[in-house]
């Protein structure tokens, strides 16, 4: 997968120099997909990854350029990509109309190819879900922008309520890799959506842990440990310490509840292909996070000492 999706990063020009070409290849995203969806076919693993590519290619722009400390016209450009995911998977590939075309000439054709592929393989519902939780991630993007312009901590609660956001698109696709959709009524059960809560906690908090330093070096303070380190006064190795015991419960109660779901009331109502369906997706959910895991010891994506964070700290590593 790794040739694959740096293949189509390169066809939409996605990177925009040398440094962000290579920043992208030592992430090994198609390393983490593989990891994460071990059983998916190798087209909708090609797609799944292209996905990642994009949205974290994207995400770069936000965190690590200037764009991500001018809040109005980052809310300008993520109002133009959401523009793009149609509920029919359509999106025209003309001009760009906002004023970030070096941006966004560049990623809305990426997105039309990604739509397009992922169009036979969903329904209309599952498409607006993605595009709503596309949107959420986005909005927390705008808040870290506005954080950043006035030089502002997050409290701890505000930043754990705007960080769960980030991983929804991705355990979305797990529907895609397993050719099922979760019915809705399922899908907003409590026990599902705490399900999907805990999951993205664990995996959004260990990657604070892995990606501290860079984000210390950097001056950005969304991250976790950053954040607790701020609000509780202490120095960042006890902070990190308590991020890691926070990272554990939300690993034990994912845990439990994965184990449990559905639960005998739900499995009673509902036929056996269900059932399996469920299963099958959870087995997705728990692919993701031993995944990760596995991914966070292979990637440099973290790596502090890359010169795009050095030249822009003039700081060495904690």
């Amino acid at each position: 997968m790794e040739e694959s999706t740096r293949a189509f990063v390169r066809r939409f020009g996605l990177v925009p120099d040398e440094g962000a070409r290579r920043h992208h290849e030592r992430s090994l995203l198609g390393t983490l997909m593989s990891r994460a969806y071990p059983h998916s076919g190798p087209v909708e693993l090609a797609l799944v990854t292209d996905w990642i590519s994009c949205m974290l290619v994207l995400d770069d722009q936000f965190d690590e350029t200037r764009l991500g400390q001018e809040p109005e016209r980052l809310r300008k450009v993520c109002d133009e990509v959401l523009g793009w995911l149609t509920a029919d998977g359509i999106v025209t590939e003309g001009p760009s109309a906002s004023v970030d075309r070096s941006i966004t000439r560049a990623f809305r054709p990426a997105y039309a190819d990604l739509w397009r592929r992922t169009a036979p393989y969903t329904s209309d519902t599952w498409r607006a879900r993605l595009a709503g939780h596309i949107g959420a991630f986005f909005e927390t993007c705008v808040w870290e922008a506005e954080n950043r312009l006035t030089g502002r901590t997050p409290g701890l609660d505000e930043y754990i309520g705007h960080r769960g956001r980030a991983l929804m698109p991705y355990l979305d696709l797990i529907e895609v890799t397993t050719h099922a959709e979760i019915p809705e009524e399922i899908y907003r059960l409590p026990e599902f959506t705490e399900m999907n809560q805990a999951l993205s906690d664990a995996d959004l908090w260990t990657n604070d842990l892995f990606s501290c330093e860079k984000e210390a070096l950097l001056g950005d303070p969304h991250n976790l440990v950053l954040v607790h380190q701020h609000e509780h006064g202490t120095d960042l190795q006890t902070a990190a310490d308590a991020v890691g015991e926070m990272v554990q419960d939300r690993f034990d109660r994912f845990t439990e509840l994965s184990r449990t779901f559905p639960g005998p009331a739900l499995a009673a109502e509902l036929p056996p292909a269900g059932i399996d369906m469920l299963h099958r997706h959870v087995e997705g959910m728990r692919s993701w996070l031993s995944g990760q895991l596995q991914w966070r010891v292979e990637t440099l994506r973290f790596d502090p000492t890359r010169p795009e964070v050095t030249s822009a700290t003039g700081s060495t590593p904690l």
